[in-house]
C-alpha cells in the first residue's frame, strides 16, 4: 500500500487548509509547492507535544553522534563485565 501524496500550490493553501490537515492526519503526505518546487510539508504531530518539548527534540539533533559500539562493549561500559 502506498501512502497518498498530495501536492498543493501555495496559492491554493488558504482555501484547502482544513482538508489538507485532515489528509495529513489520515496518513497522506501533503506537500506545499511554489513555482512547481516542493517547499514545505504538512504532517501530523503528537497533540501532547508542547513547544518546549518540540524545541528539546530539535536541540537533540545538534548533539554529537555517538559511534556504534557492539553489545559486548556496551555491557562493559554499563556494568563493567559482560554477563
Amino acid at each position: 500500500m502506498t501512502i497518498p501524496y498530495i501536492a498543493v500550490p501555495q496559492e491554493h493553501l488558504p482555501d484547502r487548509l482544513d482538508e489538507l490537515i485532515q489528509a495529513a492526519r489520515d496518513g497522506a503526505r501533503v506537500v506545499i509547492t511554489r513555482d512547481g518546487q516542493a517547499h514545505a510539508q504538512i504532517c501530523p504531530v503528537n497533540p501532547l507535544l508542547t513547544e518546549d518539548a518540540h524545541n528539546a527534540i530539535e536541540e537533540l539533533k545538534n548533539f554529537p553522534k555517538v559511534p556504534y559500539i557492539d553489545e559486548a562493549t556496551w555491557w562493559y561500559i554499563v556494568k563493567g563485565v559482560h554477563e
